[in-house]
């Protein structure tokens, strides 16, 4: 769903938007070729982690934080009824202990670690197949900068708006084009890290279709290429 709001974004202009989102289907098919991968007891474990202990570790900070909003608002019932739902996910201190003691402070710390975008590509790319994992980075990177507004990310944009017409249509083409490639990509992978669990062949996972479009997206690399050789300096 998340790679569909993309093409959308895309058809309608709205690129670095379109990369916090991208952020997140990488991310996500990231953790889903992770979950795939290892022994059946290996996955049985991360399986455990991911659908059953995460989320309820998480419980603490998703309590402390509606705790805060619920906590700090005005003595008044009619808002207090209105922010009730909030109030449903803050938990007693008896359970916030229970789950503490089960789950101690330093075996949380080491899971989160775990689970982390940059453990994952880690741990995946010590096998060969995925070896090119440790490229994703990049991309992964400018989604972050997007998605906490810092300097970097104000600066993308600056630097877009500031070029002439023609630059700046060449990059847009370029840039949705590779949004276009990265959604088709990460389709891939997930394909593929699913054939390979169920032993199916995974000869062809590349639609025709697919190579079709390829093909006829290279001229707006390319274009995007030549315009900027006028105005680059090396």
């Amino acid at each position: 769903m998340t790679s569909e709001s993309i093409l959308v974004l895309v058809a309608n202009n709205r690129l670095w938007d379109n990369e916090m989102l991208i952020r997140s289907v990488l991310e996500g098919t990231l953790k889903f070729i992770y979950l795939t991968t290892g022994t059946d007891e290996e996955r049985k474990t991360k399986i455990d982690e991911f659908w059953n202990v995460l989320p309820v570790i998480s419980q603490i900070k998703r309590s402390r934080r509606a705790g805060e909003v619920y906590n700090n608002l005005p003595e008044n019932v009619s808002q207090k009824n209105d922010m009730k739902f909030i109030k449903g996910v803050i938990l007693s201190e008896d359970k916030i202990n229970e789950i503490q003691s089960k789950y101690p402070r330093k075996y949380r710390k080491e899971l989160e670690h775990k689970w982390s975008y940059s453990e994952i590509v880690k741990e995946l790319s010590k096998e060969d197949k995925h070896k090119y994992f440790n490229g994703m980075f990049h991309g992964y990177g400018i989604g972050s900068h997007l998605i906490h507004q810092d300097a970097d990310a104000i600066n993308f944009l600056i630097d877009h708006n500031a070029r002439v017409p023609e630059r700046r249509i060449a990059k847009e083409l370029a840039h949705g084009c590779r949004q276009i490639s990265d959604v088709m990509t990460y389709s891939m992978l997930r394909l593929y890290a699913y054939k390979l669990l169920h032993n199916e062949s995974v000869a062809n996972v590349w639609l025709d279709s697919y190579i079709e479009l390829s093909e006829e997206m290279k001229q707006y690399h390319e274009y995007f290429k030549e315009i900027e050789e006028e105005y680059l300096e090396y």
